[in-house]
């Protein structure tokens, strides 16, 4: 793990009236994918690199009193994929304006808000050089928020997942006002400790995430047109999961999913932005990489981590790993790495001491 910033703590109420110490800040640096995830607070998530090179980047946690701000930075172009575990609305935003952004299949504009209700789950291709912010809020003060601007009761859908596409000025609006916050909190981190001062920056983001939402020409689930595709994709990743360690042929995915291997290869290159035999291989380099990090370079070797995964030809795996990763799968096995919480970051373990804020796991 990269170098962090000391804790900023603040407190908040429990239901019974004892008051908590949580964690209002933390900013680190990432170089693995399962760092990054650990990070993430309120989902499941997981990360495949689609170039060569070290994965890193940093990530920024600011928490408000009704709900979190999460920034996160990754230096290479990938896929990204998982599930909201908060029982809060979620909100994806991409803070970048460079490279290509496709939402399941789909190419996204720009100012494309992505909103998760809880359990949604969610799978996007993201280029290089990528800035996201995550916002989680509690529902009362967003539909409050939303009211105030729309002037009549507006309710968020309590399941899946919609896209807002809102004005111009408004999206650049809330985009200016997150930079701003990510920049004000890394430079005085004692901002937060302030209830006057964390009180206005939670009321002056939710104002401009309103104001974009509310100006939003459209709003559509984002299952349109595909539900074809992602039930593919569902049987493809279920498949998979079962068969780890195991050879696995375009046919036998043809035949798990029911489709051809034409229709296999324009699904794959859709929401993969790649061919199937090319992110079998990706997923599969990932996977060992994750064992390695977590094995025991006394009790296990190179060779017998990767022959649980099928990997037989260990000459060819090397150069592929190194060629990916930038390191050999030995300094990977050898690598000296911190005891961590198991469910993640001991800093963000228990960002908000609440009963309806769900961790990741480990």
């Amino acid at each position: 793990m990269g170098e962090a910033t000391p804790k900023t703590r603040g407190h908040a109420m429990q239901p019974n009236g004892t008051v908590a110490t949580r964690p209002l800040y933390h900013w680190s640096l990432f170089k693995d994918h399962d760092e990054l995830s650990s990070l993430i607070q309120g989902g499941d998530s997981e990360f495949i690199q689609r170039e060569r090179g070290s994965f890193q980047g940093d990530f920024t946690f600011v928490g408000l009193d009704a709900g979190t701000v999460q920034f996160g930075y990754i230096k290479l172009p990938y896929i990204g994929k998982g599930v909201s575990r908060v029982n809060r609305a979620g909100f994806l935003i991409r803070l970048d304006l460079r490279g290509e952004w496709i939402w399941r299949g789909e190419r996204m504009d720009r100012r494309s808000i992505v909103y998760l209700a809880p359990n949604a789950e969610y799978q996007d291709i993201s280029p290089g050089d990528s800035t996201w912010a995550f916002l989680s809020f509690d529902w009362q003060p967003l539909e409050r928020a939303l009211g105030a601007f729309t002037g009549t009761d507006f309710s968020m859908a309590p399941q899946g997942c919609r896209l807002f596409m809102p004005e111009e000025d408004s999206f650049e609006t809330l985009r200016r006002r997150l930079k701003a916050v990510q920049a004000a909190v890394r430079t005085d981190p004692s901002l937060l400790q302030e209830p006057g001062a964390r009180r206005g920056m939670e009321e002056s983001v939710l104002s401009v995430l309103a104001l974009a939402l509310g100006s939003a020409s459209q709003i559509r689930p984002v299952t349109y047109g595909a539900p074809a595709r992602a039930r593919v994709i569902k049987h493809v990743e279920a498949c998979l999961e079962a068969r780890k360690g195991e050879t696995v042929y375009l046919a036998d995915l043809c035949a798990v999913t029911g489709v051809s291997e034409r229709t296999l290869r324009t699904v794959f290159q859709g929401s993969y932005g790649m061919s199937p035999v090319q992110y079998l291989k990706l997923r599969r380099l990932h996977q060992v990489r994750r064992a390695l990090r977590r094995a025991d370079s006394d009790l296990n070797t190179v060779q017998s981590v990767a022959n649980s995964f099928g990997i037989w030809h260990m000459g060819r795996f090397a150069v592929e790993y190194k060629k990916l990763f930038g390191e050999s799968p030995l300094e990977t096995l050898k690598e000296d790495r911190p005891i961590t919480h198991p469910g993640g970051s001991l800093v963000l373990s228990s960002v908000l001491s609440r009963p309806d804020f769900s961790t990741p796991e480990a």
